[in-house]
């Protein structure tokens, strides 16, 4: 069979297309998603990870962004990005390494269904461009019950999956959080497998493991396609202080840490930032304020960092933290949380892990469901329930996250007005147990009946009628309660069963 001239020209046409079109599909990025530079480089010198690589974007709007790249092994740098415009970006990178220097392009980021950004919004925690949000972290836990287990397997193992679906579907997290990031084999983690650490075994400061961060980011990956981020504490205390492998303030070890901690993970969407467990016994003061000041100047999209102080934590607050990271081990009153609220200018989170499996704190089921919706009516502070640490009780693990997961969604799905709309009303309240109230007065009340023994609601100051249903903290269960009407003081009476109860009246 015989093909004339013109039959090879619009082959080789159409094969042009299709390449231009391919090649134009992939320098397509969605809004908050990854989009990656990968640089070859076979000529350098030294340590990979001391080759400085930046790239500078320029956003549709004439914004500049400047993100670290990172030494992802085999003679290759890569810049992990995350456009937060829509339409088309261009970047050229910057290094003192000639074959990394001067290399540009452009993409065009797209629609996507992702949440945007978790941002501080005054002392309340809210999506960027979005309504007010209520944190959750979870630490997510692995069916063989071992502390490392999610921080060492890949995404690729069907429990990692089945665990952040776990995380988004049921408890309705908003962060992950694995605990410390610094972590070595040794000491009370000397068991821990190399897969579960950050750095070569012996090469502590000097060499990272780069199956353990290409682990993370697939994770990171996953997490974000549900709607998921993860509050990253930096460092351990006692054995495993950075100190004790050269990982000293400002030192060479620590800033190369910090570089590829940067470079790795802050292109994602919701991400906190913090400085390690006991700060204060191996960094003053001092260090924590350079610490924020740091990640403010060198992440491009100015993620919340904060330093925990409280409970047994040393140090402060930073001085240009974004958060307040509070420690602090036992069920916080109402009382407690409140003068947190008025003391700052910040949103709240309750970082230290809340262990039901451990003697510290005294945690329960219940204490956990309580604590869930204290914070949640009390300017929305975040929190860290913890079922990953001790002998885990697999069934009381499914049994609170649920009870979490029917209060975030909750806050999530069930009110009318906005989160941030929600204040602490208690002045409100005719009560007669621990009860707890967060309205918008004349539009939405959100009351905690914590023993389930009744209260009343002054209503005198709004002569509107409102619709009210009780809300079981137990089950997600609703029950309706009828017309409330404006103008006096009404009563309202628990369900029998059970202890706790969450009233809700909103406006018809």
């Amino acid at each position: 069979m015989q093909f004339s001239r013109s039959y090879f020209i619009l082959l080789l046409f159409l094969g042009l297309n299709y390449h231009c079109a391919s090649a134009d599909r992939a320098l397509k990025t969605g809004l908050w998603q990854r989009f990656e530079i990968s640089i070859e480089n076979s000529s350098w010198q030294g340590n990979p990870f001391d080759i400085i690589l930046e790239a500078t974007f320029v956003s549709p709007s004439g914004r500049n962004l400047h993100h670290l790249g990172f030494y992802a092994g085999e003679n290759t740098w890569k810049i992990y990005f995350m456009p937060d415009e829509k339409g088309k970006w261009t970047y050229q990178t910057q290094s003192d390494d000639e074959d990394l220097n001067g290399k540009s392009g452009k993409f065009t980021c797209i629609h996507s269904n992702l949440d945007a950004p978790l941002i501080c919004d005054g002392k309340q925690w809210r999506l960027k461009n979005g309504k007010g949000d209520f944190p959750v972290i979870w630490n997510p836990a692995y069916p063989d019950g071992t502390h490392w287990g999610y921080r060492a397997n890949s995404v690729s193992d069907q429990d990692i999956e089945a665990a952040l679906d776990f995380a988004e579907q049921v408890v309705g997290a908003r962060l992950l959080g694995i605990g410390e990031l610094l972590i070595a084999p040794y000491d009370w983690a000397k068991d821990w497998p190399q897969s579960a650490v950050p750095y070569v075994k012996g090469k502590e400061g000097d060499e990272f493991f780069l199956p353990f961060w290409d682990n993370l980011n697939e994770r990171m990956d996953a997490a974000r396609d549900r709607n998921m981020g993860a509050y990253i504490m930096l460092y351990s205390d006692d054995a495993l202080t950075p100190d004790n492998f050269g990982i000293t303030p400002h030192s060479e070890k620590e800033l190369r840490f910090l570089r590829y901690v940067i470079a790795r993970l802050a292109c994602y969407p919701h991400i906190l930032w913090d400085t390690g467990i006991d700060i204060g016994e191996y960094r003053n003061n001092d260090w924590i304020n350079w610490f924020a000041e740091w990640f403010t100047e060198h992440d491009a999209w100015k993620h919340p960092v904060s330093s925990r102080s409280g409970g047994g934590s040393g140090g402060i607050m930073p001085e240009k933290g974004s958060y307040y990271s509070l420690g602090g081990a036992s069920l916080p009153s109402r009382t407690e949380l409140l003068n947190y609220l008025s003391e700052t200018k910040v949103p709240i989170a309750q970082t230290d892990h809340w262990r039901p499996f451990i003697s510290r704190g005294n945690w329960n089921l219940k204490k956990l469901r309580i604590a869930t919706w204290r914070c949640g009516l009390t300017g929305a502070q975040a929190l860290f329930p913890d079922f990953n640490q001790g002998i885990i009780q697999f069934d009381q693990l499914e049994q609170g996250a649920r009870e979490i997961g029917i209060a975030t969604n909750f806050f999530k799905n069930e009110l009318r007005s906005d989160l941030l709309e929600l204040a602490p009303h208690d002045e409100l309240l005719v009560s007669h147990g621990q009860v707890i109230l967060s309205a918008s007065p004349g539009k939405e009340y959100v009351v905690y009946d914590e023993e389930g023994v009744g209260f009343g609601i002054d209503f005198s100051g709004t002569k509107k009628t409102f619709r009210s249903e009780w809300y079981n903290p137990r089950s997600g269960e609703k029950i309706p309660n009828g017309k409330i009407a404006g103008g006096k003081i009404q009563s309202f009476t628990a369900p029998p069963e059970g202890s706790d109860w969450v009233l809700h009246v909103y406006l018809q």
